[in-house]
């Protein structure tokens, strides 16, 4: 009888539950894992409730007051992203915190005189571009515009440097409260007065309201200690140094993110102009819904992973395998969520919504295709700027806007209908977002490729 065969001889723990529970306590004790938890807990908060609101809110303004709110937040968010030419973003990488409170301090600068650049230009000409765009309809909101865009900017230096230095405890507990409050605020000032003028005042004091909320939990905050402050006693940069040190962020993804954002909010325009307030508020509606998986977890890794990714090219490490594993971690979060919408969507919104935004489930039906594969292309697209891939993703973008553009005044010129426009636009993001992620493995594969053979032979780097 073999000693597994003998009663009273207790087996030991299979190799595969040892394998389990060891990568479950490796989970456990990751810092990235943990930093990753904290923030979509407090994303999920914050969505929650917007969530738990949007029924309400909708039965109170309804499609034409919210395709009012669309067109002005599309024109508002083109400009939002390069209201600092895109310097936030560069908080994250410099070594020192010296480096970085500079970079803080250019971009308040540059985003205080681009606002007021666009101010006095909306002051003088403001009704002729409403005009020739045709979007009459936010002509009276106009001079928010400069305002929204300041406090955008002001939004995304709180969290860069936040996500700098860690405390994504501060983003995650904030994003609750301030959710909180402006859907509150949102709800309360519907009831007293239920218009579009309403609705896109309060809408505007967001980006405001989340901004002044950080910058009070981060003074409550304890102070936060440079770790390299004691390893170079250099004298920190002037602001016009790091403007040309991080000359690429201006020339590179101020314009790739400007034409991105004019792809993604251009058919909220679009149908506004060719269809009417209605439809707009129709897509406006469908992409708040449907973008809130990629906030919730989309972006929740994308924030944590844009500083590792960032200290992992700092050190050389192998990228692509960690770009593969959010990647595909997403694209099993995601497969449920947006199946569902897909499928269920005109009853879904009529249950949740009204039976007023029927015609949103459908354009939802086909949202959600794109979204899904814009939701799983989140790590791809953080790593862009941290492999130095700025200038070759502005052609890449240029191309993709094209194809965006095409796609819509296609649907809404030669076919003339709004849901034919909506599915053009649908199919071309998904053929750009997967291009997108293809491109970025492949560059991640070649830069590890070129790091190991410096590395193997590194007198071949001095000829």
């Amino acid at each position: 009888m073999s000693v597994i065969d003998q009663p009273g001889v207790r087996r030991g723990p299979s190799p595969v539950r040892e394998r389990l529970t060891t990568l479950l306590h490796g989970s456990m004790r990751s810092k990235l894992l943990r930093n990753i938890l904290t923030v979509v807990t407090g994303t999920a908060g914050a969505q929650a409730i917007t969530l738990a609101f949007m029924p309400v809110i909708t039965r109170i303004y309804g499609p034409e007051a919210y395709g009012v709110l669309g067109t002005f937040l599309s024109v508002a968010m083109m400009l939002i992203p390069v209201a600092a030419l895109t310097y936030p973003i560069a908080i994250v990488l410099p070594r020192r915190d010296g480096d970085a409170r500079g970079l803080v301090r250019l971009a308040l600068a540059t985003a205080l005189t681009l606002a007021v650049i666009v101010a006095l230009t909306l002051l003088f000409f403001g009704d002729q571009l409403a005009a020739a765009l045709e979007i009459e309809i936010i002509q009276p909101y106009l001079m928010l515009i400069p305002f929204v865009m300041f406090c955008g900017a002001a939004l995304e230096i709180c969290q860069q440097w936040l996500f700098r230095t860690q405390r994504f405890r501060i983003t995650a507990s904030v994003a609750v409260g301030h959710s909180l409050l402006f859907n509150s605020m949102r709800t309360i000032a519907g009831l007293v007065q239920s218009s579009a003028l309403v609705l896109v005042c309060t809408t505007a004091l967001q980006q405001a309201l989340h901004a002044a909320m950080l910058g009070l939990a981060m003074l409550r905050a304890k102070p936060y200690e440079d770790s390299h402050a004691s390893e170079d006693e250099r004298k920190d940069p002037s602001m016009l140094e790091l403007a040309r040190r991080h000359s690429d962020f201006p020339k590179f993804r101020a314009p790739v993110m400007l034409i991105n954002a004019v792809s993604q909010h251009l058919p909220t325009l679009v149908l506004a102009a060719y269809f009417g307030p209605a439809a707009a508020g129709f897509f406006a509606l469908c992409k708040q819904a449907l973008t809130m998986p990629t906030n919730l977890i989309g972006k929740s890794v994308a924030d944590v992973y844009y500083p590792r990714i960032s200290r992992a090219i700092h050190d050389r490490e192998p990228v692509t395998a960690m770009l593969l594993k959010a990647t595909t971690a997403l694209g099993l979060v995601g497969l449920v969520p947006f199946s569902l919408v897909a499928v269920f969507g005109p009853w879904l919104f009529a249950l949740v919504f009204g039976e007023q935004w029927h015609v949103a489930g459908e354009y939802a039906r086909w949202l959600a295709l794109a979204e899904y594969v814009i939701f799983v292309s989140r790590p791809c697209v953080v790593a862009v700027p941290a492999l130095s891939l700025q200038g070759r993703f502005l052609l890449f973008e240029i191309f993709s806007t094209s194809l965006r553009v095409l796609s819509l005044f296609g649907g809404a010129l030669l076919i003339g209908n709004a849901l034919a426009t909506v599915q053009a636009f649908a199919v071309a993001s998904i053929i750009i977002y997967s291009s997108l992620m293809v491109i970025v493995l492949i560059a991640s594969r070649r830069w590890y490729a070129a790091q190991h053979s410096k590395a193997q032979h590194p007198e071949e780097s001095f000829d």
